[in-house]
């Protein structure tokens, strides 16, 4: 589960999810940002491969490759946020406020 956040440069995941898959991100660059916490904060950028599960959890919709931040001091209650590059740039959004959803669909090749 993910909080998509059009405000968040890149989507940013906690450092253990990095550990979990098992990425070296010792060699990874460092990205700088603030936000989350009121203080600038470190994370690392590595290339993953995404996956948007259909809304059955049955199997996957959508898989793409991104960059992605992954984050020692990175706590957020919803886990990970979801940003412009790497989510929103691989997709067409469209947000139903009313109705508490979105939509999302990848962009054609």
């Amino acid at each position: 589960m993910a909080l998509v956040d059009s405000g968040a440069d890149y989507s940013i995941f906690p450092t253990e999810v990095a550990d979990d898959l098992k990425l070296d991100l010792m060699k990874s660059p460092i990205w700088k940002f603030s936000g989350t916490t009121g203080c600038l904060q470190e994370a690392r950028l590595a290339d993953v491969s995404l996956a948007i599960l259909q809304e059955n959890d049955e199997g996957y919709s959508f898989e793409v490759k991104t960059t992605c931040a992954f984050c020692d001091s990175f706590k957020f209650a919803g886990g990970v946020l979801l940003g412009q590059n790497g989510f929103f740039s691989q997709f067409k959004a469209v947000f139903h406020q009313p109705k508490n959803s979105f939509e999302i669909e990848p962009h054609a090749a």
